[in-house]
Order: structure tokens, then C-alpha cells, then sequence
């Protein structure tokens, strides 16, 4: 028998995927209640409310363990004197995302679908950014790499938005690919490693 809490881990599994691969804006709240064998639309609506309300179960389901994980990165970082040190604090933001894809392999649909978000939502992803618990370490870490950055606050502000996004937007592509059979796991380690590099010297190169 299912319960309340395994019925919206469901919905919330299936909007993910169908969100991921047809786009956000594709797919409607009716859709993903048929998908996941929910045949009242009102589902959605009870353990949700709306759309936005999914955007933000679906941020929290992944975030709060993506959000543990990168925590516990930075305290290594503190512990070892590297606080810091850009590229530590990079390391940081991506290797949580990418272990997300070595564990979930072809079931990853979660970096897809926050490009997605970041592409048709913008506002109410930066705003989850700012104001969510499950995003505390993002904050930390992001006001650590915005003081190590040379240029003016308009300058480190506009290096950081495109940080995220290619951060972001380049996970998603691996993630894609892997699915698709473009990539694979076995490529992971390197695409982490020049990932991380190729962010550091966004962030690391003086303003002309």
C-alpha cells in the first residue's frame, strides 16, 4: 500500500526526469501525475500546491544531501588551511555534483533539470540560493571565492553568475551524455579535474 510520503517521493522522481528531458516549460503538472500512475491532477496540487512549489520539493529532496556533503568538504578545506584558496573552494561547489551522477549513472536527471530551472526560472532559483537552508554552504562558499576575486563588486558579481552557469550548464551536458551514451563513468574523474580548472581561471583572471 503507498503511503502520502512514497507517493510525493514519486511525483517528485518523475517531474525531475520529465522536467530534465523535455524541458520545463514542456511539461505540465497533469502530465506528471499520469507519469508517476497518479490519475487525480489534484495530487500535484495537495503535496505541492503549484509549480513553484515542485521546483522548490524537487531543490530540497536533492539539496539537503548535496548541501551535507559540501559542507563537509569546506570543513575539510578549514581544517587544512585552505579556506580560502580559490580552487579548493571550487572543488567544493563541483565535486558534489558530479558524485551525484556517479551514484544515481543513467537514473541522474537532477544537474539537467537545475539548468533547466536556471534557464526558464532564474529569479526563483536565485532567490532559493539566497534565502533556502539547504543552500547555506553555497552562500559560504560563494562569499569566500566573490573576496578572493580581483575587479570592481560589478565585475566579481557578473564573473559570479557566470560561474554558476557554466558550472552548472557543463555538469548538465555530462549528465545528458552519459545518458544519451555520449560519455561515460569512466570519463568522470578527468571532466572534475579540468572542470575545476577551467573555473579557476574564470575566476582567477584579472579584468582587462
Amino acid at each position: 500500500m503507498s503511503t502520502p510520503e512514497g507517493t510525493r517521493e514519486r511525483l517528485i522522481l518523475t517531474a525531475e526526469q520529465l522536467f530534465a528531458s523535455k524541458g520545463i516549460e514542456s511539461v505540465s503538472l497533469r502530465e506528471i501525475a499520469r507519469t508517476a500512475g497518479q490519475k487525480n491532477v489534484a495530487a500535484m496540487q495537495y503535496h505541492f500546491g503549484d509549480r513553484e512549489g515542485l521546483f522548490t520539493a524537487i531543490l530540497e529532496f536533492r539539496m539537503s544531501h548535496i548541501d551535507s556533503y559540501r559542507t563537509s568538504l569546506l570543513q575539510a578545506c578549514d581544517a587544512d588551511g585552505k579556506g580560502e584558496d580559490i580552487a579548493a573552494l571550487l572543488r567544493c561547489l563541483v565535486v558534489p555534483l558530479v558524485e551525484h551522477i556517479r551514484q544515481a549513472g543513467l537514473d541522474s536527471h537532477y544537474i539537467e533539470f537545475l539548468a533547466r530551472l536556471q534557464v526558464s526560472y532564474p529569479e526563483f532559483l536565485a532567490e532559493a540560493s539566497l534565502t533556502r537552508p539547504w543552500q547555506a554552504s553555497v552562500k559560504t562558499i560563494s562569499a569566500r571565492i566573490h573576496a578572493g576575486m580581483s575587479g570592481t563588486d560589478e565585475q566579481r558579481n557578473q564573473r559570479q553568475l557566470m560561474l554558476g552557469v557554466c558550472m552548472i550548464h557543463s555538469v548538465a551536458a555530462f549528465e545528458r551524455g552519459l545518458r544519451e551514451g555520449r560519455h561515460d563513468l569512466s570519463e568522470l574523474e578527468s571532466f572534475k579535474e579540468n572542470l575545476i580548472a577551467g573555473l579557476c581561471g574564470m575566476v582567477t583572471a584579472q579584468p582587462l
